[in-house]
């Protein structure tokens, strides 16, 4: 799993991000600031999706991006 950070706008939290498309393995990105409903990665662009990726209760979830 490759692993990226993206600054965004908006407050200081970082939020947990997996790019995921089909059975390719996940691209995980840390945002800093709100969750925007698209990334830019790779010369593709992901949309938010309602799925989250559930850590324990020790962590928040993992939000969920799929090719737009």
């Amino acid at each position: 799993m490759a692993e990226y950070v993206v600054d965004s706008t908006g407050d200081d939290a970082a939020h947990g991000v997996d790019l995921l498309d089909g059975d390719t393995p996940a691209v995980r990105m840390i945002v800093h600031g709100d969750l925007p409903a698209t990334i830019e990665h790779d010369g593709r662009t992901w949309a938010r999706s309602a799925e989250a990726e559930d850590q324990g209760d020790d962590a928040p979830p993992i939000t969920v991006y799929r090719p737009a």
